[in-house]
């Protein structure tokens, strides 16, 4: 690679001592509202923030693999090429979105940074990404946080006030599905006990006998009943997938319009859940039937909104209105469906803390850490390519082992390891 060529070169060849940090008294307001994710912050906030430079020449190293990062640091000006361990890589240049990502965060630097023409980098403390990751005030009850162009919304005011008072329609888990939640949480039961909740609806014990002989769980003998299936799936798993069975009973709608957008939105589930099963896989730590779960819950939270667009007068609000109000409150909606559901803690917090790329509580490598990761793989490739953030720098990549997912690793490698559970998600599209 130019950039290998480029930095033995400078290294056989006495650089010109590195440029000190100085002090910035103040960046322009509107560039700090760029910055992801520290944008979010109030304008009083950005104004304090320290704020630290440094320059560099065209091609000396700004950090190197492997070293530990002891700052948040963003491209100001100049270009700068981010080089992986096998010679691949990235250029960042300035005003497009990769310069709006950190170029890293906390940890250990994936990849090595250098300097492809004469370049300015700020540091802010690592301190400033905690304080931009934590979730805003509930948009429901805190004016404050609505996004300007739903301020004033005839839908948005309507629905927050339907949530207020208690008069929206929050989808409740199909019967079969809680049934067999409430039978295993409350006390031990039986095989046959199980199976007469899942026969109550002969198509998810079709479903269940399906997955049951799909490729995850195949053995030598094929299995034929309910009873069978639940004993080689065991309860904790035939739990999850009853339930990811009949969540698909919920994403429909009686309007032609919304009941296309309720479909995508299934498929983008879908799509979610067979990549969070995978990347678990791959962690050795998170099991895969919970993630599968946790994929297909993620979003959840849109079909209240959906359910209310459905009731009202498609004139009164506008496509763009809608998808906006999902955008704003489906991870507050939907912690408070999967409250309702009782599901456990792991689940609860998924649709929030999956909103927010760099979402981080400082805990150990979690579900929605999983669902988040999957999020971002699902986008590479689409139309939102460009506007992801460095994969490294993400604090949910940097909680994963060294061996589970490297920074290059491309999305045909994800799409191959899909194809071994294709056999198995096929249940969920009938």
């Amino acid at each position: 690679m130019f950039w290998n060529f480029l930095k033995k070169a400078t290294e056989k060849t006495p650089a010109a001592p590195l440029t000190q940090e100085t002090v910035v008294n103040q960046l322009p307001i509107s560039y700090l509202q760029k910055l992801i994710p520290l944008g979010n912050l109030p304008i009083a906030e950005l104004q304090v923030l320290p704020v630290t430079m440094r320059s560099f020449n065209t091609g000396e190293m700004i950090f190197n693999r492997g070293e530990e990062a002891g700052n948040l640091s963003y491209l100001y000006t100049g270009n700068v090429f981010l080089e992986a361990n096998n010679g691949s890589g990235q250029t960042v240049e300035p005003d497009t979105f990769k310069a709006c990502y950190p170029l890293a965060t906390s940890g250990e630097h994936a990849f090595s940074a250098i300097a492809k023409s004469p370049t300015q980098i700020i540091y802010l403390p690592l301190s400033c990404l905690q304080l931009s990751s934590k979730p805003i005030n509930n948009p429901l009850i805190s004016p404050d946080n609505i996004p300007p162009m739903l301020r004033g919304s005839v839908f948005f005011d309507s629905f927050c006030d339907s949530f207020r008072a208690d008069k929206l329609h929050v989808p409740s888990l199909p019967d079969v599905a809680l049934r067999l939640r409430s039978a295993l949480l409350k006390d031990e039961i039986s095989i046959a006990d199980a199976v007469k909740i899942v026969t109550l609806d002969p198509l998810i014990s079709s479903k269940l006998v399906q997955v049951a002989n799909s490729p995850i769980f195949r053995s030598a003998n094929p299995i034929t009943s309910a009873h069978e299936a639940i004993n080689r799936l065991g309860f904790k798993t035939t739990q999850n997938l009853v339930t990811s069975i009949s969540m698909h009973q919920l994403f429909r709608s009686q309007n032609k319009q919304l009941n296309s957008a309720i479909q995508t939105l299934w498929k983008q589930s879908i799509q979610i859940a067979s990549l969070s099963y995978t990347l678990a896989g791959l962690t050795k730590t998170i099991n895969p039937d919970e993630a599968l779960l946790a994929g297909l819950t993620h979003n959840i939270g849109a079909l209240p909104v959906i359910t209310f667009a459905e009731s009202i007068d498609p004139a009164k609000y506008t496509a763009q209105e809608l998808q906006a109000t999902i955008d704003c409150l489906q991870g507050l909606l939907g912690t408070h469906i999967l409250k309702k559901w009782h599901f456990p803690e792991s689940f609860q917090q998924i649709p929030l803390n999956t909103t927010h790329w760099y979402f981080d509580d400082g805990q150990a490598l979690q579900l929605y850490d999983i669902v988040l990761l999957a999020k971002f793989h699902s986008q590479l490739g689409g139309s939102n390519t460009q506007r992801l953030p460095p994969l490294n720098t993400l604090p949910a990549f940097q909680k994963l082992d060294d061996n589970a997912l490297t920074p290059d690793m491309s999305l045909k490698a994800l799409q191959d390891a899909k194809l071994q559970i294709a056999e198995a998600l096929s249940f969920f599209r009938a």
